[in-house]
């Protein structure tokens, strides 16, 4: 547990240091498109399988009292905002997959009618009296067939083939998640799986290009260099986002496993990094200090409800309390609830 918040540690600290870009080559392909993440430090993931329904309005009405409040892994934090065009339809953008996805997280908590009509409800309360409500439910309805689809999609085990990557099952499977955007999400394919698509091509043709026998080392870099100068640029400076994030994640690893002080940390990263991002990743290692003095001092206390055998109700109600008054920031309420859940004693 101390190694896996080690980990997570130092992950946050250069997200915050340098910009955190995804730049994996082939998870991507066995699990379904990324959830919302309500911060750095928010370790909840959206639930793998995609057995969403959209429920009856006989649901939606016996479900309705439940979906008042936010499911308890979403308690401090706010949905994303659905954007609109001024002219009150609904924008076009990622922005509101991002809304979609903040409550997908919640799919191992509460049903598919509950998590339904929650969404319902939260949309009419950003949208309500403006066309874009209705838009945002229809969309709503769009991406739930999708990912009801997507979970039928058979497993081609695209990871490994021995020791080998079988590229040509990841195609096909990129191949088969591009086909269900364009048929089930229409227009908003593009804005919803667009960017991320390109990227896994992206990394599909350099793993295609490494691994070519046939080509020498001078070959590769030629190919891949062909590649980076023909991506867009926004594209190019997340690939050296992902640089910049490897080489602070690296430099970083090494000042913590050699049990150096805050100083031999900043001269190390220093010369990976440059001093700006050295002070940067030693404050944020400073502050994070001082949080995890204060979660223990917040676990202390938590332990003594946990001792006095409360009704779960009740006892609930006092971890919350308790939790608000340690972490009025509500990431960082939600930081110590997820390392509650994850030593099996949060609410």
């Amino acid at each position: 547990m101390d190694r896996q918040r080690g980990s997570a540690r130092s992950q946050w600290l250069v997200f915050v240091a340098v910009g955190a870009v995804s730049a994996g080559a082939a998870l991507w392909l066995n699990r379904p498109p990324s959830a919302w993440d309500a911060s750095a430090l928010h370790t909840e993931s959206a639930a793998s399988s995609a057995q969403t329904a959209l429920a009856s309005s006989k649901d939606m009405a016996a479900s309705t009292s439940m979906a008042d409040a936010l499911p308890a892994s979403l308690e401090g934090s706010s949905p994303p905002h659905l954007p609109t065009d001024g002219r009150g339809h609904l924008a076009r953008t990622r922005a509101v997959r991002d809304f979609f996805d903040y409550f997908l997280t919640t799919q191992s908590e509460i049903s598919a009618a509950t998590l339904d009509a929650l969404v319902r409800r939260q949309v009419a309360a950003q949208l309500d009296g403006t066309p874009a409500a209705d838009e945002a439910v229809a969309v709503w309805q769009r991406y739930n067939a999708y990912l009801m689809a997507l979970a039928q999609v058979p497993q081609n085990s695209p990871a490994q083939s021995g020791a080998k990557l079988d590229l040509d099952a990841l195609q096909l499977s990129l191949d088969q998640r591009d086909a269900l955007g364009t048929r089930l999400m229409g227009e908003w394919n593009e804005p919803f799986f667009g960017a991320e698509s390109q990227q896994q091509h992206t990394d599909l043709a350099r793993l295609r290009i490494a691994s070519d026998g046939a080509l020498s080392a001078a070959q590769k870099a030629a190919r891949l260099a062909a590649l980076d100068a023909a991506l867009p640029p926004e594209t190019r400076a997340a690939h050296e986002r992902a640089r910049q994030q490897q080489a602070a994640l690296d430099a970083i690893g090494q000042a913590q496993k050699q049990g150096g002080s805050l100083d031999t940390m900043r001269a190390q990263i220093t010369q990976t990094l440059g001093p700006e991002a050295a002070q940067r990743v030693v404050q944020m290692q400073q502050a994070d200090d001082a949080w995890q003095a204060r979660y223990a001092d917040y676990s202390n206390q938590r332990a003594q409800i946990d001792k006095q055998d409360l009704p779960p109700q009740q006892r609930d109600a006092q971890i919350a309390q308790l939790r608000q008054q340690f972490f009025r920031n509500p990431s960082d309420a939600m930081r110590a609830a997820s390392l509650d859940r994850g030593s099996g004693s949060g609410n």
